[in-house]
């Protein structure tokens, strides 16, 4: 029986070498709940494979069929933005890493796109950002159980920096999403036409001493409440949280302790807020000092 793996790489093969399988698929997944993800996933790879060209004609159907379905269930304009936020910001990603090859300025394009999103927000439809969270909070209100929460994790805290926060996590969520697709879809790509290169790239990924320049301007700007700099927050903290924790991976993994990467998770969800600030700062410190420069002889020394 063919592993799901196998599978999964032999379907990645045929689509890349019939356009025309690949635009139905990518239709079909566009509509089918929960599997929009893949959708995007199968841009990615035409995008990251044979262009930008080729990418635009799986992508512009996709786009138009995923859309359909939201129109009836939403206003035209609002099925129209959903489906652009699903998969251009993601096909924009997958332009850069097809040029650059480096996960680095993937997440500046992320970066980039989040920041231009929140301008264009602010300029278009200002108050959307303090309407939305009152609407949430309203809805919260509404369940006896949510009520005592919202009063208490509010406390000490402005509305407004609260509706920022909370859009942060809105576009973060949406960067999640699209890493996620284009991951797999790199993945793919790796395994059909260079082995161990995808490991490669995803071990290699850091902050860099721009990023953390960044995350200083950022987390200043949050300190006076700045609103661009609360909505960026979330999404550079997330940065730099990938980073630890990628490093953390990288020292465990040169070791081989499998048990210790297990371990590593089951601390995580024990103590989640400790530990994920603990990444938060290795991933900043490793940005300015590269310790994977001298990881290597240390954990050769150790075996």
């Amino acid at each position: 029986m063919m592993r799901a793996g196998d599978y999964i790489i032999k379907q990645g093969k045929l689509l890349l070498e019939n356009k025309q399988h690949a635009i139905l698929c990518a239709i079909a997944l566009s509509i089918i709940p929960f599997a929009s993800w893949l959708s995007v996933a199968l841009v990615v790879l035409i995008t990251l494979r044979k262009g930008p060209g080729s990418g635009l004609e799986v992508l512009l159907p996709a786009l138009v069929i995923h859309s359909v379905p939201l129109m009836i269930l939403v206003p035209v304009e609002s099925a129209i933005i959903n489906t652009l936020i699903a998969y251009i910001p993601c096909f924009i990603a997958a332009l850069s890493l097809r040029y650059s090859k480096n996960w680095q300025i993937v997440f500046g394009v992320f970066l980039f796109q989040a920041f231009m999103g929140f301008l264009l927000i602010q300029l278009m439809v200002p108050d959307f950002i303090a309407t939305q969270f009152n609407q949430f909070k309203s809805l919260l209100g509404q369940f006896q159980e949510y009520k005592q929460l919202v009063a208490s994790g509010t406390e000490g805290i402005s509305s407004f920096i609260l509706a920022q926060l909370f859009f942060g996590v809105q576009m973060l969520s949406v960067v999640v999403s699209a890493t996620i697709s284009l991951m797999f879809a790199r993945s793919i790509q790796a395994k059909l036409f260079k082995p161990g290169g995808f490991k490669k790239e995803i071990l290699e990924f850091r902050g860099g001493r721009i990023s953390f320049l960044v995350l200083t301007g950022i987390l200043l700007g949050s300190y006076y409440e700045i609103p661009c700099a609360i909505n960026l927050l979330p999404l550079i903290l997330f940065c730099f949280l990938m980073s630890g924790f990628n490093l953390a991976y990288f020292v465990l993994a040169r070791k081989k302790q499998t048990r210790l990467i297990i371990l590593l998770f089951l601390i995580i969800f024990l103590k989640p807020l400790i530990i994920l600030f603990a990444f938060i700062v290795f991933g900043s410190l490793d940005s300015l000092f590269n310790f994977r420069l001298y990881l290597p002889v240390r954990v050769t020394e150790s075996t």
